[in-house]
């Protein structure tokens, strides 16, 4: 009897065992299932954040177009800058935007738009010169900039590339560039002989840094100087200042009415406009003579009387100067900048050509009084834009 019980004590015993295994067995399966359908809420609720974002990014209304009609993918930096992580976007500016928006072409280059400038030519490359409208300053709408990047730029399909670096240069006889080492200077606040009575640049300091390290490009004004009414004489008063292409050049200007009009053409927190500095000139001609018309600087001037309206103009019927959108920086009059002289003729630098004097040429530097104002001598401004902080 005892073995009986005992028997049934074993299988009792075992019947236990197995009851409990199972129990265990279940409740791993209900754990490990537990498990796996956390892990699907999860991977579900990261798919909808993921096409939540995505959405906000590609979907919104307010997202910038492509070429194609589709929506870009950009970012939006912590100060409100407009960023897009795409080639080709060139033309989803529109001009509306309130912050300055960086976008690229189709090559991978980058162009910094500032807020209110749209792209009028959004198919071509940095190299060809992309060239900015302002669409939204009511008394300067119209007039157009043109990028001169800074940095390493490609220039074609095949990835090659060229390198633009900002600087002050001489060019020899054969336009090879060197670094200047002349006795002109481009002069700050604490080293500038306020006795010479020439207007010096905004901060020139600023400028390298911007250019360099954060935008890598600055703009220049696609034409010398304009303004609404012809300009006679040096008595003339000074008038609004635009680059708009079927204007009159602005000529019969001193260097300090030219720096004070470059410099109020703008007053937007998001760039800055000023006199052209010899950084911003001699970079654009290293640009101009790379990626365009080779010794572009030492080219001459293509005209030998004053073109009233720049060689652009429709009633201009000789040679035009233009390379890479930008006009006559080796033609028609000669521009004045920051740049400073200690020269017996006068502290103001003027640059490029001459309609009038047939050695002068895009490189080329000539002494000036700061009460110097005749028909062939004016001007252009740049706008550099550091990103909004």
């Amino acid at each position: 009897m005892s073995m009986i019980l005992s028997g049934i004590s074993v299988s009792a015993a075992n019947d236990a065992a197995t009851e409990e295994g199972q129990s265990m067995e279940s409740s791993q399966t209900d754990q490990n299932q537990q498990q796996m359908n956390d892990e699907a809420d999860q991977e579900i609720n990261q798919e909808i954040d993921g096409t939540q974002e995505q959405s906000e990014l590609t979907e919104n209304p307010d997202t910038p177009e492509n070429t194609t009609g589709e929506r870009t993918v950009v970012s939006v930096d912590g100060n409100g800058n407009v960023v897009s992580t795409e080639n080709g976007t060139l033309g989803t500016v529109t001009g509306s935007e309130t912050k300055n928006t960086t976008v690229k072409d189709s090559l991978g280059n980058q162009v910094v738009v500032p807020a209110g400038f749209k792209v009028i030519n959004p198919t071509e490359n940095v190299t060809n010169g992309i060239v900015v409208e302002d669409v939204s300053h009511s008394a300067t709408a119209g007039s157009q900039f043109v990028w001169i990047p800074v940095g390493e730029v490609v220039k074609d399909s095949a990835g090659n590339k060229e390198t633009i670096t900002l600087g002050r240069y001489s060019f020899d006889s054969s336009g090879n560039a060197t670094a200047y080492s002349g006795t002109y200077t481009e002069d700050t606040a604490s080293n500038h002989n306020s006795s010479y009575g020439n207007t010096i640049a905004k901060d020139i300091e600023d400028f390298k840094n911007k250019v360099t390290n954060t935008t890598h490009g600055y703009y220049i004004g696609r034409y010398e100087s304009r303004t609404s009414t012809e300009r006679k004489s040096e008595t003339d008063k000074p008038t609004q200042i635009t680059i708009k292409p079927d204007k009159y050049v602005y000529n019969y200007i001193t260097q300090l009415q030219a720096a004070e009009l470059s410099r109020g053409m703008y007053s937007d927190s998001n760039f800055e406009s000023d006199l052209m500095n010899s950084y911003a000139w001699d970079t654009a001609t290293l640009f101009l003579q790379t990626c365009g018309e080779e010794k572009y600087s030492i080219k001459t001037s293509v005209n030998n009387s004053l073109a009233s309206r720049g060689t652009n103009s429709s009633d201009y019927t000789g040679t035009r100067d233009t390379v890479c959108n930008v006009y006559d920086m080796a033609s028609n009059i000669r521009e004045l900048t920051t740049e400073t002289s200690n020269g017996s003729d006068g502290p103001c630098v003027s640059r490029g050509g001459d309609c009038y004097i047939s050695t002068f040429d895009t490189s080329c530097r000539d002494d000036n009084g700061t009460s110097n104002s005749n028909d062939n001598l004016g001007f252009r401004p740049l706008l550099f834009v550091g990103l909004n902080s």
